[in-house]
């Protein structure tokens, strides 16, 4: 390992996302649905080791998929972005290497953790987001729409992951205190609307910024079968509708979202989305779509905040 570069390792395994990925689940478990339990008395199913081990498999999973997704990239980002993707630099048997070892260990791990938690039923849930996960790198993205799809149910499930786990927690705090249940209930959905259609917003971004290398290879993404413009304008209607999913709770007077931290955070990302919408407006180039990119990476981040403030 000590004769790879150590960026180019965090490159392909996109450290920083990995990162948020963890902070996602950790904020929907401390910041919402512990609190309430425990308001309550109700047990977690997930004591703090066991959510390490859910947050260890879900980083796996989610590094195989960035694995896989650079492997099958290579061609493309060769046209779009010579010289930026790892694989060549760390050699493709290394990466292949990589993702093998993520599976397999997520896959262990995973069967410990069903065993331990009672919840054998539910290991499909392990081939379903590795096999999303691969389909979209290996076959997805010649199909228009449904690719995105599945990247952005996938960014869903992050926190809803979480929600089927403690499921039997929530209906009892429901049972006993529908108030407060209904109220952990919204908050966490609410964010998996949000990570679900702000996601959709960046992969079609991405996507307007490796046109000319998917049009290449025969890639029938959006901006490939519906042109720029018309991509753009659908980019601004996604754009409102996470702004409508933002503003949701203030029309519907949740409590949690009218405290004046939260609906400070709010103010920011609606501008800071608003701004980004414009310059998607005016955008002309993939150097414009990158820079777009990045700064939705950093909204979704701030996104957490919705979370941090709850």
């Amino acid at each position: 390992m000590s004769s790879y570069p150590v960026l180019d390792v965090l490159k392909v395994l996109r450290f920083p996302n990995l990162v948020v990925v963890a902070a996602t689940q950790l904020l929907v478990f401390y910041r919402v649905l512990l609190p309430a339990f425990q308001q309550e008395g109700i047990a977690t199913v997930l004591s703090p080791w066991k959510l390490f081990e859910m947050i260890t498999i879900t980083l796996l999973i989610t590094a195989s998929g960035y694995l896989i997704n650079d492997l099958q990239d290579e061609t493309t980002d060769g046209i779009n972005r010579p010289g930026a993707n790892p694989v060549a630099r760390l050699g493709r048997p290394t990466v292949m290497w990589f993702y093998g070892v993520s599976i397999l260990v997520a896959f262990m791990i995973s069967q410990l953790l069903a065993y331990r938690l009672g919840e054998l039923h539910l290991l499909w849930i392990f081939p379903l987001a590795v096999g999303m996960l691969s389909i979209y790198s290996i076959g997805m993205k010649r199909v228009p729409v449904l690719g995105n799809l599945l990247v952005a149910a996938y960014c869903a499930g992050v926190p809803g992951i979480l929600l089927l786990t403690e499921r039997a927690g929530m209906r009892q705090l429901i049972s006993v205190n529908p108030e407060s249940g209904m109220n952990a209930l919204r908050v966490s959905v609410l964010f998996m609307v949000f990570a679900f259609v702000a996601t959709l917003l960046r992969e079609l971004v991405k996507d307007l910024e490796d046109i000319r290398g998917d049009r290449e290879v025969g890639r029938r993404t959006i901006p490939v079968m519906w042109g720029v413009s018309l991509s753009r304008k659908l980019g601004i209607l996604l754009g409102l509708m996470v702004i409508g999913a933002i503003l949701c709770p203030i029309f519907l007077g949740w409590p949690a979202f009218l405290a004046p931290p939260m609906l400070g955070c709010i103010i920011v990302l609606i501008i800071g989305l608003l701004y980004i919408l414009f310059q998607l407006s005016r955008a002309q180039d993939a150097p414009d779509y990158h820079r777009l990119s990045v700064q939705l990476k950093f909204f979704l981040l701030g996104g957490l905040g919705l979370l941090a403030f709850f």
